[in-house]
């Protein structure tokens, strides 16, 4: 269910940074590459400002977590520093954490300031062992003025950062052009022995992540015979999921990404201006699979084809998006609809399809069909199928898959016609962590699917870094694929430290 509104795209991003003394040599390390797996954070302690000024009131409290994104200015949830201003921040070791115990660390910044080009703001680390600063990175990745997150690696080896004391981090700048704002200036640390989350924070079996019970037996999961034949999906490890809001109305953005999945609108306005076929080209060349998305429960009065659906198979507005109504996806008219949107993305080269509303099933009455709820279900698991066999007929290749509802196991035929499953709001509900039974029931299910070998994504929907790193670490240890962003899906969100930078 996603509304295509005209809206002021924000990049939502994770930014890191350092802080201050005399000026080293300008040699970076990698920007934007570090990729840590269940880090910990260590926060300021101390702020000093050796050079210049910070503003009035502000202090560490505004640099521990990441709050802000686009264009939001609360004063007490970041630090400006003026122009000319050399800063330094200092993070002490937690007990039990020795350079000998670091594999590999990272800074995280989020930046709102002037483009590279206007004024350059440098971040730097402490080099205990040459007795110097080194620089680690620079404000490159930032957009101009609008919040921007990243991760900064700290060169190898790492150790010579934490071995005198506390990990020591400068951030300067000699040019008196203009301010900048960080919201977020942390380290985060690997530990050798947290390199892929220990049980306690990748949630327990039954809740979670499936039991050798929950996660399906032949039986309920399906046999090689009845899971269909696997779509082979060249080794997916991350993914986006961008609706509305392309950056200059391309997918240049995307493509520029390190992403190996995109899943992106067969139009970039939503409604008729679909994407062609050699932009969708272009975007795989860049070695990224690429589905579109479109909803086979619903319609949208804004799609070009409203006005071909009659009155009588809409079934009223769905909850929270009043310019959407359920359908008769069972009704033989509705077929039309959604083969037309099929043929669209197999004329376009997308490598598959990914399919919303399905939970149309269950949020209509019960009697919708004149049935009940079993045969909607029904009804919907032989839609799924009908689009796969359709596609496939028409490219083997060709991939289906749909969005939440995974219950749809039990079905006789749903394995066979899917070749993965997408979710939301597997761990967090727009920062809210889900925790109703639905919830559990929800990722019980999707283990079920992703341990009969179909490729399950997890999108949440979240900003704060704590419930991100959450997300992505339970999300893993389950076997799924994840992403986070924000419900809107109106741009490309990059989490530093989690997504591929």
């Amino acid at each position: 269910m996603k509304v295509f509104v005209a809206r002021v795209s924000w990049v939502l991003l994770a930014v890191l940074a350092a802080c201050g003394g005399s000026s080293p040599p300008d040699v970076l390390g990698e920007q934007q590459g570090a990729v840590l797996v269940n880090p910990q954070t260590l926060t300021c302690s101390t702020l000093q400002v050796i050079r210049g000024s910070i503003g009035a009131g502000q202090g560490v409290q505004g640099l521990a977590t990441q709050t802000l994104t686009g264009t939001q200015d609360r004063w007490a949830e970041y630090v400006e520093f003026a122009p000319n201003t050399s800063a330094t921040c200092s993070y002490p070791l937690p007990a039990g954490v020795t350079a000998a115990t670091v594999q590999a660390a990272e800074i995280g910044v989020n930046y709102r300031g002037p483009l590279k080009a206007e004024m350059r703001w440098v971040f730097e680390a402490w080099d205990y062992a040459a007795g110097a600063w080194v620089v680690v990175g620079d404000n490159t990745f930032a957009l101009s003025w609008k919040w921007t997150a990243t991760s900064l690696a700290l060169p190898a080896p790492v150790g010579r950062f934490l071995s005198g004391g506390p990990v020591k981090l400068r951030y300067r700048t000699d040019s008196s052009a203009d301010a900048s704002l960080l919201d977020l200036w942390v380290v985060r640390v690997q530990l050798a022995s947290a390199d892929a989350g220990s049980p306690q924070d990748a949630g327990t079996p039954p809740a979670d992540a499936g039991t050798s019970v929950d996660a399906g037996s032949p039986q309920d999961a399906g046999t090689p015979g009845d899971a269909g034949t696997p779509v082979p999906w060249e080794g997916v490890s991350s993914f986006t999921y961008q609706l509305t809001n392309y950056a200059n109305s391309n997918l240049n953005q995307l493509a520029g990404s390190k992403f190996d999945l995109a899943i992106i609108e067969l139009s970039r306005d939503g409604n008729s201006d679909y994407f062609r076929a050699d932009e969708i080209a272009a975007l795989q060349a860049t070695g990224k699979q690429v589905l579109a998305y479109f909803e086979i429960g619903a319609i949208e009065e804004y799609r070009p084809e409203w006005s071909q659906v009659p009155a009588d198979l809409k079934l009223g507005p769905v909850d929270g998006w009043p310019d959407e109504q359920y359908v008769k996806y069972w009704d033989e008219r509705w077929w039309p609809i959604v083969q037309g949107r099929i043929d669209r993305a197999l004329a376009s080269g997308f490598t598959g399809c990914y399919l919303d509303m399905v939970v149309t099933y269950e949020e209509i009455p019960a009697n919708a069909a004149g049935t009940n709820r079993d045969d909607l279900a029904r009804k919907m698991v032989a839609l799924i199928a009908r689009i796969n066999t359709y596609a496939k007929a028409r490219n083997p290749h060709f991939k289906v898959m749909p969005q939440n509802s995974p219950e749809l196991i039990d079905y006789t035929g749903y394995l066979a016609a899917i070749d993965g499953l997408g979710m939301e709001d597997m761990y967090w509900s727009d920062d809210v962590a889900c925790s109703q039974a639905w919830c559990a029931e929800n990722r019980t299910n999707a283990a079920r699917v992703r341990a009969a070998g179909k490729l399950v994504l997890s999108t949440d929907y979240a900003v704060q870094a704590a419930h991100v790193a959450d997300a992505y670490t339970r999300s893993r240890a389950a076997g799924f694929v994840p992403y986070v962003s924000v419900r809107a899906l109106d741009r490309m969100t990059v989490n530093a430290g989690w997504d591929p930078q």
